[in-house]
């Protein structure tokens, strides 16, 4: 078992392995570190090229309406909108890689192999998981059960599914498939999966409800996600758990996604006052202590993994 923790950093990963063949595996390590950087924090930003039109649309009906109507900036409308943009920095980073870094996607961990059983199994893997955190919290007493806030908006909810599916994948995408194969390919597999999840947790400083531990499980959360790619050799299954974990806490068990609210909700559990350091208070679930065992044990789990061998060619 000992073995198959080593063989996650050493030797490279496939997957880093695969990305070196890019332009850049002649610069300094260094300038591609900073370029890695400055590329996924460019490509967070271009989510907002379809959302500001959308956001000025908004504005002008509501300058315009008849009196009495309400002005929602945090509508359900806007939520679905967001969501749906983040499919700009996939778009973005897939084509600087194809074009700038001259290595194909599939070095970003978009493989063909597993990719529908990955997606499947991770789905079920972030449902438990975060159940797990539910069920324990109630069990506690640091969370209660409240009701519901669905109200019949079935077609709201699938749209807000859909644009988690994006969501998801964009974070992955950006974090995991880009940043840690552009940067890891070079300094190696602990350093990009160290910075691509210090990065991750950076983009979560200015959440509302944010403590430091809810920015340290962030981050756990990204290293978990960034060995698991370095495990299979693919992003599917991180896009999948991405995707479940954030909808089944915000729009199935009612809780608060890093601080935001995304909608009506299957079910509704409340954190219990004084008992933050376990419910993660006004951050969600993700910033308290039960979060972080279960994440540190997925990690544990996922390191003893035996790595998997792809037979998919990387280059194409």
């Amino acid at each position: 078992m000992l073995a198959n923790i080593k063989k996650t950093f050493s030797p490279m990963p496939i997957l880093l392995s695969n990305a070196r063949e890019g332009a850049q595996a002649g610069w300094n390590v260094f300038l591609v570190g900073l370029l890695a950087l400055a590329v996924g924090l460019g490509s967070v930003f271009s989510e907002m090229i379809p959302l500001i039109p959308y956001i000025i649309v908004k504005i002008i009906i509501g300058l315009n309406a008849p009196e009495g109507y309400t002005f929602d900036m945090n509508g359900e409308d806007l939520i679905i909108v967001q969501l749906f943009a983040k499919a700009a920095p996939i778009i973005v980073l897939m084509l600087y890689v194809k074009f700038a870094e001259k290595r194909s996607i599939r070095t970003m961990g978009f493989v063909r192999e597993h990719a529908v059983t990955d997606y499947l199994i991770g789905m079920v893997t972030a449902f438990a998981m975060f159940s797990a955190c539910v069920g324990i919290c109630v069990a506690t007493g640091s969370m209660t059960f409240e009701g519901s806030t669905l109200d019949g908006k079935y077609l709201t909810l699938a749209l807000i599914f859909v644009g988690f599916i994006i969501q998801g994948a964009s974070e992955e995408t950006v974090c995991r498939g880009f940043m840690m194969t552009s940067f890891g390919s070079k300094g190696g597999a602990v350093a990009g999966m160290l910075l691509n999840s210090l990065l991750f947790g950076a983009l979560h400083l200015l959440n509302s409800g944010v403590t430091v531990l809810s920015i340290l499980n962030v981050i756990l959360f990204g290293v978990f996600m960034s060995v698991l790619v370095l495990k299979l050799n693919s992003i599917w299954m991180a896009c999948a758990i991405h995707t479940v974990w954030n909808f089944v806490q915000g729009n199935f068990f009612g809780i608060l996604v890093s601080g935001n609210q995304f909608g009506p909700s299957v079910f509704r559990f409340e954190s219990v006052s004084g008992k933050e350091l376990f419910n993660g208070g006004g951050f969600g679930m993700e910033g308290g202590l039960v979060t972080s065992v279960i994440l540190a044990l997925a990690i544990v789990i996922v390191l003893l993994m035996k790595p998997r061998q792809p037979k998919e060619a990387a280059n194409g």
